[in-house]
């Protein structure tokens, strides 16, 4: 049996309420309270870093290339979809534009996306939510209007649904010169669509590629290649691949290098961020000093008469630290659930969402709380220790009574 064990369990169940009950409940509560705080901002940052990633590779590809001038479209499209790992190649390209309609005569800022149907909708996925899609973005014949699938934001902001029409205008070499208006080409709005990416959202309009063609300015439509690859996680070997099959005169750039340092900033972020609340959990965790404090000055004769039959310092010095870890570590574990059960209660009911103008700041419309298990256990572990250095000092206090003394005092 242990020994210190047993006598830990027996000093803390004792006679109930009173200074002890009120200082052990008070320590509980504020080891819970910080460690919950920390599992909760933890689960904001995995959760933010997470829903960017899943937003941008469900919008964007994960490998993007910009093949030489010289480059044949056929024959880029072989080479890439030979490149190992590669799941999926559509060719893409953006121009600015301005959007106008019936209700905003004005017109409305928009990025044109010209998406290379159907392939273009295994490279962002996010956009080919509407199983039927494919067969409403079909490249029009010269004359009638292009289908365009417009971002739920920026739909709204047109006041267009689904079936009504719009006008785009789009820059070209007369408007340059200043002798030409802007080009201008009907649009008929195909679907809308949400994929909790603001950019997209608030500011894409997608039209079929080979429609794109007829209206963007010269220096956009030869555009760049997108590669939707089996582990986006390992984009490197894709890469490095794509630039051995076009050669040296092609760009290859994978979402890493495209939003590395974004990803970094928030990794540091969210380091600095455990470290400042770890710091709140170590002002919690002082409060098991005085819990354990108060458990030896009311155990003092208990303490002297095990000493006298024979307990040496360090049975008396395991059992208060045993206590004070029983008492922070009942916070410790509390703290962890109720931090955790907050985060998927705040994620189903997506309880913090962002107007638009703050969303664009953010990148996503909602904030999910997600808390990776490494985290979570990092954070019951540095909560233990922390709890086990508070205790640390009153039991070898206690452990330091001399039995004469323990025995004499009131």
């Amino acid at each position: 049996m242990n020994v210190s064990l047993f006598l830990a369990r027996r000093f803390l169940s004792g006679r109930r309420g009173g200074l002890l009950g009120t200082v052990s409940s008070l320590a509980l509560a504020g080891v819970a309270l910080g460690t919950a705080a920390l599992v909760v901002a933890m689960g904001l940052m995995s959760g933010y870093r997470g829903e960017l990633f899943e937003k941008l590779a469900g919008t964007n590809a994960e490998v993007l290339v910009l093949p030489g001038p010289d480059a044949g479209e056929a024959a880029t499209r072989a080479s890439l979809e030979k490149v190992p790992g590669v799941t999926s190649v559509a060719r893409t390209a953006f121009a600015p534009g301005l959007l106008l309609g019936p209700k905003v005569p004005g017109g409305v800022d928009a990025v044109v996306k010209g998406l290379d149907v159907p392939a273009g909708l295994a490279t962002t996925r996010l956009l080919g939510q509407d199983p039927s899609l494919a067969a409403k973005m079909v490249v029009p014949a010269p004359g009638e209007a292009v289908p365009v699938l417009l971002g739920s934001g920026l739909a709204a902001r047109l006041g267009s649904a689904v079936g009504e029409e719009l006008v785009l205008e789009t820059a070209s070499l007369s408007l340059a010169r200043g002798v030409a208006a802007p080009r201008r080409t009907p649009l008929v709005v195909a679907g809308i669509v949400t994929t909790g990416f603001s950019e997209v959202d608030e500011g894409w309009a997608v039209v079929p590629i080979a429609a794109f063609d007829r209206f963007a300015p010269p220096d956009a439509r030869n555009g760049v290649w997108e590669l939707k690859l089996a582990d986006p996680a390992l984009p490197e070997a894709a890469v490095a691949a794509a630039r051995e099959a076009l050669g040296p005169g092609a760009t290859v750039l994978d979402w890493k290098t495209l939003n590395g340092d974004l990803f970094r900033a928030l990794l540091v972020q969210q380091t600095l961020l455990f470290v400042v609340l770890a710091l709140i959990v170590a002002v919690a965790a002082g409060t098991v000093v005085s819990s354990v404090v108060v458990l030896v000055a009311q155990k003092t004769r208990e303490i002297g008469v095990l000493a006298a039959i024979g307990a040496g310092p360090r049975i008396v010095s395991r059992t208060f630290r045993l206590a004070g870890l029983a008492v922070g570590g009942a916070g410790v574990l509390l703290g962890t659930l109720c931090g955790v059960a907050a985060c998927a209660l705040l994620t189903a009911t997506k309880a913090v969402r962002f107007p638009a103008e703050i969303a664009r700041v953010y990148y996503i419309s909602w904030m999910p709380f997600r808390p990776e298990p490494r985290d979570v256990l990092a954070i019951a572990i540095t909560g233990l220790l922390l709890v086990l250095a508070a205790a640390a000092f009153p039991a070898r206090r206690a452990a330091r009574l001399a039995p004469a003394d323990a025995l004499r005092y009131e």
